[in-house]
């Protein structure tokens, strides 16, 4: 899209720009004439309601010979009705100076009566003593069509994870509550030491694959819902809502963790997104540490970013593997530490899809052998969530 809008933009300049009377420069009149036959985009005037003037490209978007276009169509002949009021309301207020230059999509009309989808980049000259509307035009059908085939593709996918995840966890469930009930009462069910020690591993594992299908799901939820997801914005005390996190998790019965967010601060942004990703990073932060754990949140004004940051003094990341960390499984020392500390490798993934979607991010700096710090960006202003 930018490619061609700066293509159309140079056309412009090279033509809307320029009246009937002033070529300037010197410049050939033949020069101009044969860039405008060689464009692969649509030139065009119109006065008086018709084509003026129109290269080869614009008559072979509508699909018509030139001699049959220029001075024989006008725009009301190749505009799809739905769209002409709207557009005939702009041209009006181009040549009434109201709009120097303008820029919109619509539905046009071929010869043969199909519909493409076009977009236009309008300004005004003046031919003859009249004001007439100057244009550059494209075609843009093929890429509407590739967008709308990918949305349903999106859509096709966001089906097909809601009713796997539905699929997986309903298995799982009646498991889970069967081992739960079972562990609730030993002696009714006839287990000793052994067998309770069993049903525990199990119902461990049940509630972890668990967690793995809610993760997958939520990570492919945020992935697939983006365009529509709104964050929800509000202003709130960063430092409270660490320490909230931090008692939800028990995580201080885990390690030794200093708060340095001073009290008055505040920030807005989704509360229920940064919760998830400040859980991410301070669950990380712990369980990665090396005993005596020692954690520390700090907070700092980026001027048009607020920055939390979880440092901690943990194994740390080799240098080659920093790259990796955010993708979706990615587990440094998989082999050990996967199963050292039950971790499937989605809490970064998620932590940056939220904070991507909150119009931030989430830096990574670590040494191996002395810890890690991650730090999550806010911007000040926030936006609504779409794609970068």
């Amino acid at each position: 899209m930018d490619r061609e809008r700066r293509t159309m933009d140079s056309h412009r300049e090279e033509t809307g720009n320029l009246d009937d009377d002033t070529r300037g420069g010197g410049v050939p009149e033949v020069l101009y004439k044969d860039l405008a036959d060689q464009s692969f985009v649509g030139l065009f005037i119109v006065q008086e309601g018709k084509f003026h003037y129109a290269n080869p490209r614009m008559a072979e978007i509508f699909g018509y010979a030139l001699d049959g276009f220029v001075g024989v169509k006008g725009p009301v002949d190749v505009i799809h009705p739905a769209d002409w009021p709207a557009i005939r309301e702009r041209s009006k207020r181009r040549l009434a100076g109201e709009i120097e230059q303008d820029y919109y999509c619509f539905r046009g009309v071929k010869k043969d009566r199909s519909v493409i989808f076009l977009e236009v980049y309008g300004s005004v000259v003046t031919l003859g003593g009249k004001r007439a509307v100057t244009g550059v035009l494209n075609d843009i059908t093929a890429r509407i069509i590739a967008e709308e085939a990918l949305q349903r593709e999106l859509a096709r996918k966001n089906d097909f994870v809601t009713i796997a995840a539905h699929e997986l966890r309903t298995p799982l469930q009646p498991v889970y509550s069967y081992l739960d009930l079972m562990l609730t009462d030993p002696e009714l069910y006839g287990l000793n030491d052994l067998g309770k020690k069993t049903a525990m591993q199990l119902k461990w594992s049940v509630d972890h694959e668990i967690a793995v299908v809610n993760r997958i799901l939520d990570l492919s939820t945020l992935r697939i819902e983006r365009r529509e997801i709104t964050p929800m914005l509000r202003e709130f005390s960063p430092r409270r809502l660490v320490e909230l996190v931090l008692r939800s998790h028990r995580m201080r019965s885990d390690a030794e963790i200093e708060v340095a967010i001073p009290e008055d601060v505040t920030v807005t942004s989704d509360v229920d997104y940064v919760y998830g990703i400040l859980s991410e990073l301070c669950s990380n932060a712990v369980q990665y540490s090396k005993p005596r754990r020692k954690i520390t949140i700090g907070y700092r004004d980026a001027g048009d970013a607020a920055e939390i940051s979880v440092q901690d003094n943990g194994i740390g990341i080799p240098p080659d593997e920093m790259q990796h960390i955010f993708r979706p499984f990615y587990i440094v020392d998989a082999p050990n530490q996967s199963r050292k500390y039950g971790r499937m490798g989605l809490g970064l993934t998620l932590a940056v899809e939220r904070a991507e979607l909150l119009g931030g991010g989430i830096d990574a700096a670590s040494e191996v052998g002395k810890g890690s710090t991650f730090t999550v960006r806010l911007p000040k202003v926030s936006r609504k969530a779409g794609p970068p």
